[in-house]
């Protein structure tokens, strides 16, 4: 089991209709953690009243790739270092375009830094999905 919110995130990289599945990782296993957003939103079709009328969304935030990543995709989860952590977190914050801005800039050399490898096939859910191909 990760002991931190993210090891590995998986991209696949396309060329024709071949889609191969690479693991990302920061250098030495550092803790990866990801900008999200998350809103409730009511369902006006429903009564008020009704257990489905509140639905929780959720979206990680993404950015342009840099660095060996944007050999794989052009996009790339927005991987905040901890020293963001609070300030992405604090309920007091103003959720406006300049946090994610922030967010984005202080992501920046966790980006450039990702490094991947190639992986087999992503089947069942275990530890072996990280395995480098051939291993």
């Amino acid at each position: 089991m990760p002991d931190k919110p993210a090891d590995y995130y998986y991209e696949w990289h396309t060329e024709g209709k071949t889609k191969t599945p690479y693991a990302i990782h920061s250098p030495n296993n550092e803790v990866l953690a990801f900008a999200g957003l998350y809103t409730w939103w009511p369902d006006k079709a429903l009564p008020q009243d009704h257990q489905d009328y509140w639905t929780l969304t959720a979206t990680i935030l993404t950015r342009a790739a840099v660095g060996e990543v944007s050999q794989l995709h052009d996009r790339t989860p927005v991987t905040l270092p901890p020293s963001f952590w609070d300030e992405w977190l604090d309920a007091g914050q103003d959720g406006d375009q300049s946090l994610v801005d922030a967010a984005v800039a202080a992501a920046t050399p966790v980006a450039e830094a990702l490094e991947f490898y190639q992986v087999g096939p992503l089947t069942g859910n275990g530890p072996e999905l990280v395995h480098p191909t051939g291993s």
